[in-house]
């Protein structure tokens, strides 16, 4: 099935771009009511749009991911071959890393197991993500245009 971005992607695949980029936006917003000193709304939007990066990852980005067949003729870009592992590895350590930041800033941990540095760690999430992010985008255009 062909995607509806006007490239060689899947549908699957544009859904992907599409949905990160969502929610990188919506990390975005939640750092701004952050900012702006909305915590109660900023971590209903920052707990939203880790649960949708969840659901995008184990429900669009894996099983895309091992529907390539190893025995598929496949051309990529040189460049593919660093940004596809590049993207793997930052998107992985981004989404473990901003589930422990939900998961202390909703209090579902043990107090032993929470930080106390809110912004540091929240900012590193927040980078992560929009790094892997960025990465993604990348390789999407490196594929599939």
């Amino acid at each position: 099935m062909s995607g509806f971005l006007g490239t060689k992607a899947t549908f699957a695949q544009d859904v992907s771009l599409v949905g990160s980029i969502l929610v990188a936006l919506a990390f975005t917003v939640g750092a701004y009511l952050a900012v702006k000193g909305y915590y109660t709304a900023h971590r209903w939007v920052q707990t939203g749009a880790a649960a949708l990066n969840l659901v995008l990852v184990f429900g669009v980005m894996i099983p895309s991911l091992l529907a390539v067949s190893p025995d598929e003729n496949l051309t990529l870009p040189t460049a593919a071959f660093v940004a596809m592992p590049a993207h793997e590895v930052i998107g992985t350590v981004a989404m473990l890393f901003g589930i422990y930041v939900v998961l202390v800033g909703n209090e579902w941990l043990p107090l032993r197991w929470r930080f106390k540095n809110y912004k540091l760690f929240m900012r590193i999430a927040f980078a992560l993500y929009l790094i892997a992010t960025i990465v993604g985008v990348a390789v999407y255009v490196l594929i599939h245009t």
